[in-house]
């Protein structure tokens, strides 16, 4: 989190069109940080049009034979079929960008992430700065401290909350503090 993934995503993707490549965009339905309309929305305000989908199976009904680029923003919202729907889109030579988190709040790999990792061609992992040091920040610690909140993010460590300001970034260091 805060690290600029989907700034670079939304990067990625303005030069592919700039280069008049065919691209289709989707992101889960629980991204609602901004809105739930159809975009892709970085911290910094950048944007890009997508499609919402539920269903990491979804992208394979949505693409079209003509679109060269398929990206994929907080792809850890998927669970474990998009490992399989990325591995289709690969045979149908495509050429994939996947955004999401690497770890949970609580420093756990975040599934599937560890596996499209591990797939990839090329992987980017960005960091963001310790909102208490300032150094490299590679965690995102959950602040909140509603007890109510506190016990769904127990049962289900992937969960994130629509509140920007239940995480911060801290580094190795500052995790603990």
């Amino acid at each position: 989190m805060f690290s600029g993934k989907t700034e670079e995503l939304i990067h990625q993707l303005k030069r592919a069109a700039i280069g008049k490549k065919r691209i289709q965009v989707f992101k889960h339905t629980i991204d609602t940080r901004y809105g739930s309309d159809e975009k892709l929305y970085s911290h910094a305000g950048l944007t890009f049009t997508s499609s919402l989908i539920t269903d990491a199976k979804e992208i394979l009904k949505r693409i079209t034979t003509r679109s060269h680029i398929i990206a994929i923003d907080e792809a850890q919202w998927f669970g474990e079929d998009i490992v399989n729907v990325v591995n289709e889109l690969l045979r149908q030579k495509k050429h994939i960008l996947v955004s999401g988190l690497a770890l949970t709040f609580d420093r756990q790999p975040f599934h599937p992430m560890p596996a499209l990792m591990a797939m990839a061609d090329k992987v980017t992992k960005l960091t963001a700065i310790c909102s208490i040091c300032g150094d490299e920040a590679v965690f995102h610690k959950r602040i909140s401290d509603s007890k109510k909140k506190l016990s769904a993010f127990k049962a289900d460590p992937s969960f994130v909350s629509k509140s920007q300001d239940e995480y911060q970034p801290r580094c190795r260091g500052c995790y603990e503090k």
